[in-house]
């Protein structure tokens, strides 16, 4: 009740800059917030690193015709001033200081989570809809997403084997996805069990040695990262380490493509549970 409460207050709050989402010139810095708006029907005009963006995630957020400002640290101001943005989110309070004059601004992040990582994924698109004067439309997308996940919880019939989530860092190094991820929200939702269960940072990562990766058990899934499909892929088949280490390894290995963001928030965490499970039904591309 107190959270309803709280979401309507803001509506009011921001209703001035939300007489109508088609006429919003929203400007983001956060990749989260980009495609969660995108997912609410309003399109921002301005990302930061949009194109590293696009190369994740393979253009499956369709974000129309918006411009990359820059990096995050230091986008270019003078073209966000261009553009006369109504709304401005990010979250670096320090840069959102020095843009409170050009528009509304909001300082909002996902990470680290506050809640279960699910739960924190859900709220998040509450509270962006909720400044925007779009709660009615954050129902309905995530009452699909609930819909969604039950259906592809249900195709998964292999639940009791632990998933381990890897994404090479280079040919000696791999980031693994374990509590406070957003791939830990979509593992809980499946009905599944993460193999990794050491501390982890911020956004959820531990970083890993191989042969500490090929030594855990479970279906080890490896995200086929930009920097992978680059480079990464073929120094570890030319690695007689790498052969050696996933050779002595009980457990499947699987490889995942990325269409989505790892330390995104609900398509990525959609994009990401259709590809895990696609895996674990269709056998994906393992070995």
């Amino acid at each position: 009740m107190l959270k309803k409460l709280l979401l309507t207050f803001i509506v009011c709050l921001f209703s001035s800059y939300s007489a109508g989402s088609e006429r919003l010139a929203i400007v983001t810095s956060d990749w989260a917030t980009a495609e969660t708006l995108s997912m609410l029907g309003v399109t921002p005009i301005a990302i930061t690193q949009l194109r590293g963006y696009h190369i994740w995630t393979g253009n499956e957020t369709p974000l129309g015709d918006a411009i990359d400002i820059g990096l995050k640290p230091t986008p270019n101001l003078e073209l966000v001033a261009d553009y006369n943005p109504t709304f401005i989110f990010g979250d670096n309070s320090i840069l959102l200081q020095h843009i409170s004059e050009m528009a509304p601004t909001s300082n909002i992040s996902l990470y680290p989570f506050k809640e279960n990582p699910w739960e924190s994924i859900i709220n998040f698109t509450f509270d962006i809809a909720a400044q925007l004067n779009l709660l009615q439309e954050a129902e309905r997308v995530t009452a699909q997403a609930s819909q969604k996940m039950a259906i592809l919880r249900e195709k998964i019939e292999d639940k009791a084997t632990p998933v381990l989530i890897a994404q090479f860092r280079d040919d000696r190094h791999a980031w693994v996805y374990g509590k406070n991820s957003l791939l830990q929200g979509v593992i809980d939702e499946l009905g599944l069990t993460n193999a990794w269960d050491q501390p982890t940072s911020d956004i959820g990562i531990s970083l890993v040695s191989i042969d500490q990766l090929a030594r855990t058990g479970g279906h080890l899934l490896i995200i086929e990262s930009p920097a992978f499909q680059a480079t990464i892929r073929n120094r570890l088949e030319n690695s007689g380490i790498w052969r050696v280490l996933i050779s002595q390894r009980e457990g499947k290995i699987t490889y995942l493509p990325a269409k989505y963001w790892p330390i995104g928030a609900l398509p990525s965490a959609l994009r990401f549970a259709d590809s895990l499970t696609t895996a674990l039904t269709d056998g994906g591309n393992g070995s």
